[in-house]
């Protein structure tokens, strides 16, 4: 499916841009916004398990780690750790494929209507839910970029 191969990408890219940037900068917030690099990495994969999964109500008892944390509304707290780093990128890397197994054992054959916030378009089949995750996953990995370049222009 097209739509998963670009939040693959996405995330590879943002995986990138992390293991180049510096822990201090991953965690610092730019003048004049709320979070950081880190944070909207942290909130696209969180948020793509629980678009897809609970927002759907395919699996809404599913445990999301760090979803707290990065949720929807949330704002960065203590700095970030190496640790909860490479959780956040495992937790990434697996999400393509635990939808494509959840895709092949047919567990979406019947979702719940969604209207996302961000859009304000009602979701009704996973198609568009995985579409929806793939236009977030690039609005919070262009933050990222834009973040990264003003912090490195300072």
């Amino acid at each position: 499916m097209y739509a998963l191969d670009i939040i693959d990408s996405i995330r590879q890219k943002a995986i990138a841009l992390i293991n180049e940037t510096s822990p201090e900068e991953l965690n610092r917030i730019p003048d004049g916004f709320n979070n950081n690099i880190i944070w909207n990495f942290g909130h696209l994969v969180v948020s793509g398990y629980g678009l897809v999964f609970k927002t759907t109500q395919v699996d809404p008892g599913l445990v999301i780690p760090l979803q707290d944390k990065y949720r929807k509304g949330s704002r960065p707290g203590e700095p970030v750790t190496r640790e909860e780093v490479e959780e956040l990128i495992r937790l990434s890397n697996t999400f393509t494929q635990t939808v494509k197994v959840a895709l092949e054992a047919d567990r979406f054959h019947q979702i719940t209507e969604y209207i996302t916030d961000t859009f304000g378009l009602p979701v009704t089949t996973i198609e568009d839910m995985i579409t929806t995750v793939a236009a977030h996953d690039t609005l919070h990995w262009q933050s990222m970029r834009d973040y990264a370049r003003m912090l490195k222009n300072k």
